[in-house]
């Protein structure tokens, strides 16, 4: 069975992203920076930029430490990880909720539902087809839309 990344994008969330961004310039432009809009704009973006990348490392390091594993195939230390950021995004709903602010994230899919996926994933490269099976169904319990969580059962099923 080979990692398989999903992606899907909440392109709503631009359309709260890309005013934001508009923001910061429109008060860079007026406040600090009145006669030269280029400054604003580089300043803008690159303040909104920072921020992204800022939250990210700081929020999403278990989350990465987690991908990073499983890619050097260490899968029980990749469960660790994805316990800690799954741990860390229920203990802050909010943080994973609103991760088009928090994070000025676009993915559709949230994070706990990503390390559950994720530690179900690691369990079935490890050959324990009953711990991937129940992390895939906590998947589908707490996000019952998941077809990542469907998909992974449906293959956990086959081993």
């Amino acid at each position: 069975m080979s990692a398989q990344t999903v992606r899907k994008i909440a392109w709503s969330s631009l359309l709260v992203q890309l005013p934001l961004m508009a923001t910061i310039v429109v008060l860079l432009w007026r406040f600090i920076y009145p006669d030269s809009i280029e400054e604003a704009v580089f300043y803008g973006v690159a303040a909104y930029l920072a921020y992204s990348f800022g939250s990210k490392a700081m929020l999403l390091s278990h989350h990465r430490q987690g991908i990073s594993l499983i890619n050097q195939e260490s899968f029980q230390e990749a469960i660790r990880a994805f316990q800690a950021s799954y741990a860390r995004f229920s203990r802050w709903p909010w943080l994973d909720r609103f991760r088009f602010l928090t994070l000025l994230d676009s993915s559709a899919i949230s994070y706990r539902e990503m390390a559950l996926c994720n530690i179900a994933y690691c369990y079935l490269r490890l050959g324990q087809t009953e711990q991937a099976q129940e992390y895939y169904r906590k998947a589908l319990s707490q996000f019952p839309e998941s077809e990542l969580a469907e998909l992974g059962l449906s293959e956990a099923s086959k081993e």
